[in-house]
């Protein structure tokens, strides 16, 4: 079972690097979701227990935790970079001030590592009494019953969760039991470079808004002679928005059923190749570091990326605007990602109970409007995106508004590497090189979907 585990888990580390809005491992993630409305409702109702389900070792648990007895905490997180310096802050605020005798200590490492070290720990009852980490690895470790279902959260601290957005609220949901509690979401934006814009005869305060004012706009920022493209297309990334803006996907991991082979999906290839190949807008083969570096240096002019640019290009002092993903003839999505605070199995009840009311003063809009101020992530709390100082910024203001189209590709599905590495990754690229076709490479892509939903 414990081999197992380390398999699944380092499979899904390596599958996502769209959910990489976790720590420092951002990179050219293009995101994963949220689903639909009613498919969230779907999934968050039935969480909250009825207050008889409570046993008699949570209510001792519970006075022991405010008995004033000190419980220490050990706290795993992946937040290697200058957001954990904002994370350690917050924790020793907390720290200094909470009143329950709660201290938390916090180690930061790697994901890599913390994948490979958590099973193991987990599986000898050494596991930390909880854990931040990506959205994304919450069903396999579920699968293995590896995580506390933690859905009396809301009862026991009475935190609202209808003032947390649906679609956030969802990433962190299993089968329809909560397994962690919402840390921080993101989708993906469209970057613009408001000087570029101006230089090429465009409004610099206005956005593409569809799939043809982004081709449009493109070939007019586009020079070559300058080393100035109009938008930068990573290979070896998955662009779900494109395909969904068109009315397309690529599978259904409810029924394992392939929906790549569809006239939505030629179509939009068919766009993307011409952008690609014929318009020659981007640079060619470019990979998402080399284009972070080079919309940072003023090169670029459209970039789809996570809210992790931001610092970035304040330092860089580019004059940029951020605006949801272009809308096709569907409308407008973002593959979305995020992380959530998860309580391996085992932790005692006492450690579990401190836990939450760290994860509950986490979920105060006070703590979330810190953390999206410094470190430029979206709000999802309902009750702080009307807050007159989010509102009247520009940036936290448009990439919150966002969120809201955030969409699931994938998450938490088990074949989700393979389909990636083995059937998107390739089409897109093949696509986007001109090494295939659009009709070739999609049917190819579709041979090779059904081989792996085959298993």
């Amino acid at each position: 079972m414990r081999k197992k585990l380390m398999s699944i888990l380092l499979g899904a580390a390596m599958c996502m690097s769209l959910l990489a809005g976790c720590g420092n491992s951002a990179g050219n993630s293009q995101t994963t979701d949220a689903g639909s409305t009613a498919d969230s409702t779907a999934q968050t109702e039935g969480t909250q227990p009825d207050a008889s389900d409570e046993t008699g070792d949570t209510a001792e648990a519970q006075d022991a935790a405010s008995s004033g007895e000190k419980i220490t905490l050990q706290f795993w997180n992946v937040f290697t970079g200058s957001d954990g310096d904002i994370l350690r802050g917050i924790v020793d605020n907390y720290n200094k001030t909470n009143t329950d005798n709660i201290e938390i200590q916090m180690d930061i490492m790697p994901n890599d590592q913390l994948q490979q070290k958590l099973p193991a720990a987990i599986a000898t009852g050494t596991a930390p009494d909880f854990v931040l980490f990506g959205v994304e690895n919450l069903a396999p470790y579920v699968s293995n019953d590896s995580l506390e279902d933690i859905s009396d959260f809301w009862e026991v601290t009475g935190v609202d969760k209808s003032n947390i957005l649906e679609n956030v609220l969802e990433l962190s949901h299993v089968d329809g039991k909560l397994y962690g509690t919402p840390m921080q979401y993101n989708v993906s934006y469209l970057y613009w470079n408001k000087d570029l814009f101006e230089a090429a005869g465009l409004d610099p305060e206005k956005a593409p808004a569809t799939l043809e004012e982004l081709a449009e706009y493109a070939e007019k920022l586009t020079d070559p002679s300058k080393n100035q493209y109009g938008l930068a297309l990573p290979t070896s990334v998955t662009y779900m928005q494109f395909l969904w803006a068109n009315g397309g996907d690529a599978d259904d991991p409810a029924t394992n059923t392939n929906l790549l082979d569809s006239e939505e999906n030629l179509a939009t290839l068919t766009w993307l190749q011409d952008l690609m190949v014929n318009k020659k807008v981007s640079p060619e083969n470019i990979t998402g570091p080399e284009a972070d570096t080079m919309l940072q240096a003023g090169q670029i002019a459209m970039y789809m990326s996570g809210p992790w640019q931001i610092n970035g290009l304040r330092e860089q002092g580019i004059n940029f605007g951020i605006a949801p993903c272009v809308a096709g003839s569907a409308g407008a999505f973002s593959p979305a990602g995020g992380c959530s605070y998860v309580i391996p199995k085992g932790t005692e009840e006492s450690h579990r109970l401190a836990a939450y009311k760290f994860m509950q003063y986490w979920l105060t809009d006070d703590i979330l409007k810190e953390w999206s101020q410094k470190n430029g992530f979206p709000v999802w709390s309902k009750t702080l995106m009307e807050d007159p100082e989010i509102q009247n910024d520009e940036v936290l203001n448009s990439i919150s508004k966002a969120t809201e189209i955030g969409r699931s590709y994938n998450l938490g599905y088990s074949l989700a590497s393979q389909i990636d590495n083995d059937v998107m990754i390739p089409m897109f690229e093949k696509v986007m090189t001109g090494a295939a076709t659009p009709e070739d490479a999609l049917k190819e892509a579709s041979e090779a979907m059904d081989k792996v939903l085959a298993q």
